[in-house]
């Protein structure tokens, strides 16, 4: 770290709403022993999912109508790379209960005394992950625009386990770019954590021998949770003399949800770029960092989103809405200034953006804001069906199966939206 040249914040940043400027990343080579196990064409896959949802009087698509919602407004450069799918939803209740079924389909509440505890399976990303990413040295990503509630989180694992959004970039780049102090350490204390493990793993078979049916069941979840941190212990010993980019550090954080926000996004563009992971999931919660509205700083927009129908309220939460747009069009334009070996770096990617809240100020779960892009899918037109008739997790084994994941069904799928997008 002591010879790294620092760079503050204003040089990584063009603008407030821009994107980071780092044409010369482009450049750099991917650690050798990364680059010899690398597909020729590696798919990856992006989730943005927004905890207070979308306003849907300017999101959807009106069929016959050729007006553009203004939430759809900066994505209209790409108009010919992502589709709107509305009338789709998981077929749930439970307001912001239920966001965290975006990537599921699945809610499952869980009551004790007056509170809720929401139990959850595996979410559409680490499915993919489970697939896409076994060479990269990450399973995944998990980034927040800003410091979220766990509450509020939109990936889990196949056991249930709700995986946390890190939401400061400084922790970020220091896990993607900055190498180990000491590789034969830290090879040595992942050594100690399996041999911890194999300890615990014998305790637990002999309890086996002592307890009922439905212990049982417990005890072999309790197993594949230890065969899944043993995976992760291994993943990372592998890669742990592999050195990583030796990119400049940053030195100052962002300020504001929306700056942060961008620079989680050229931080994700990267770690796509060089194969560190080829699945990442965004976060995007209801307040934390201020978000700078018309000159003035907002602790949140949690407000603005339950507007009651009141005109100036609705002006503002559209306008912040657009800026959460604006840095996902942002997005896109530096993954399709990115090579990835004859196609663009976005031709390979599937972006999903949405939410498990249809409308924040009636807390409805139905028809909910979807947008997919990028990717082997078919784009430039959208997608509108009668509200309920169609599960978005439909959509969901679309995407997966054009990932080259053999599926055929997902959470409450009835069938896939080949025909549409395929």
């Amino acid at each position: 770290m002591r010879n790294l040249i620092h760079l503050n914040r204003r040089q990584f940043l063009r603008n407030a709403g821009g994107l980071m400027a780092l044409p010369f990343l482009n450049s750099l080579p991917l650690p050798l022993a990364a680059a010899k196990a690398i597909p020729e064409a590696r798919k990856r896959l992006v989730t943005v999912g927004t905890f207070l949802g979308m306003y849907p009087g300017e999101w959807h698509p009106t069929k016959g109508s050729d007006r553009v919602p203004q939430l759809l407004e900066p994505m209209m450069k790409h108009r010919e790379d992502f589709t709107v799918v509305s009338g789709v939803d998981h077929g749930i209740q439970g307001g912001h209960k239920g966001t965290p079924s975006f990537l599921s389909g699945v809610y499952q509440p869980e009551y004790i005394g007056e509170s809720v505890m929401v139990r959850n399976t595996i979410t559409l990303d680490q499915l993919a992950a489970k697939h896409l990413s076994k060479d990269s040295r990450f399973h995944s990503l998990q980034l927040g625009a800003s410091e979220g509630k766990p509450t509020q989180t939109l990936s889990w694992d196949q056991n249930g386990v709700p995986l946390l959004p890190e939401a400061d970039p400084t922790k970020v780049f220091q896990r993607l770019f900055v190498n180990d102090l000491n590789p034969e350490e830290a090879s040595k204390a992942m050594d100690l954590k399996r041999s911890v493990l194999d300890i615990v793993a014998q305790d637990a078979k002999s309890l086996q021998k002592e307890i009922g049916y439905e212990d049982r069941e417990k005890v072999d979840s309790y197993f594949t949770s230890i065969r899944d941190v043993e995976k992760r212990i291994k993943r990372q010993q592998q890669w742990v003399n592999t050195p990583k980019l030796g990119i400049p550090p940053l030195t100052e954080r962002p300020t504001t949800f929306h700056d942060n926000l961008t620079l989680m996004f050229e931080l994700a563009a990267l770690a796509l770029q060089h194969d560190s992971t080829r699945v990442v999931s965004f976060e995007l919660p209801a307040g934390g960092l201020p978000i700078i509205l018309d000159g003035e700083q907002l602790s949140g927009y949690h407000g603005q989103s339950h507007h009651g129908k009141d005109p100036k309220v609705l002006e503002e939460l559209i306008k912040i809405e657009q800026m959460h747009m604006t840095c996902v069009a942002n997005f896109i334009d530096r993954l399709k200034g990115i090579d990835d070996g004859g196609a663009s770096l976005f031709d390979r990617t599937q972006i999903l953006f949405g939410s498990g809240l249809g409308n924040g100020s009636s807390h409805s779960n139905k028809n909910l804001p979807i947008m997919v892009a990028g990717g082997d899918l078919k784009h430039g037109r959208d997608l509108i069906y009668d509200e309920g008739s169609m599960p978005l997790c439909n959509l969901y084994v679309t995407m997966l199966q054009q990932m080259g994941i053999e599926i055929n069904s997902f959470a409450n799928s009835s069938g896939n939206l080949n025909h549409e997008l395929a």
